[in-house]
């Protein structure tokens, strides 16, 4: 019987290293096979970032030289902050935003672009001093008024009265254009009436619905 005891023995001891070699081999190919396949998309990712060209690069090369030949002409600045901006380079924006305002600092038109910037920029709290201050320059700008709103809507919190009041003025400043369209738009969303047209700078906006989240 001592045998058959050995024969079983081993052939159990042949089952269980089989197992575990099983075992180890799967255990190889899970955690190799991700891990080269994540290598090739990681270098695909870092090629296409290195390989990835500005589409206003050109554009911008250009205006640069513009700019350092001229470099006080507001237009030509304001436009190398504002493709600096669509770019996605506030920090590069930044400054020559600055350096306009500090040569025409009643300039609204120039102003609400810095403003429109830094909120593109998540920048909230100077996009919303900056577009005061061009509501400061021109009470009417509905620009101004609406870009404001959106940012007070999308605020966290939101500030859902402040920009119910904004959007009011943007809806009848001009009601033919597209930002009256879109304000209006964005009342009814709320649950907030439109202003009555030609009711431009009433200083108590009709709030329908004063608890709106």
């Amino acid at each position: 019987m001592a045998p058959a005891r050995t024969n079983w023995a081993q052939l159990l001891f042949a089952i269980l290293s089989s197992l575990v070699i099983c075992g180890l081999i799967g255990a190889a190919v899970a955690t190799v096979v991700p891990a080269d396949l994540l290598g090739e998309s990681g270098s695909d990712d870092q090629e296409n970032a290195e390989n990835f060209q500005d589409p206003n690069g050109d554009v911008i090369a250009e205006q640069q030289t513009v700019v350092a030949g001229n470099s006080g002409n507001i237009e030509e600045l304001l436009l190398l902050a504002n493709l600096y901006g669509n770019s996605s380079r506030l920090g590069d924006a930044i400054p020559i935003y600055e350096r306009v305002l500090s040569i025409a600092p009643q300039d609204a038109n120039a102003r609400l672009s810095f403003a429109r910037a830094l909120a593109d920029g998540g920048m909230t709290a100077d996009a919303e001093l900056q577009f005061t201050r061009v509501l400061e320059l021109e009470p009417n700008s509905q620009q101004a008024h609406y870009y404001l709103a959106e940012l007070l809507r999308l605020s966290t919190p939101p500030r859902t009265s402040e920009a119910v009041e904004h959007y009011q003025q943007a809806a009848v400043i001009d009601d033919t254009t597209l930002i009256s369209e879109r304000s209006r738009q964005q009342l009814a969303t709320l649950g907030v009436a439109s202003p009555a047209v030609g009711s431009v700078g009433s200083s108590t906006p009709v709030l329908v619905d004063e608890g709106t989240p």
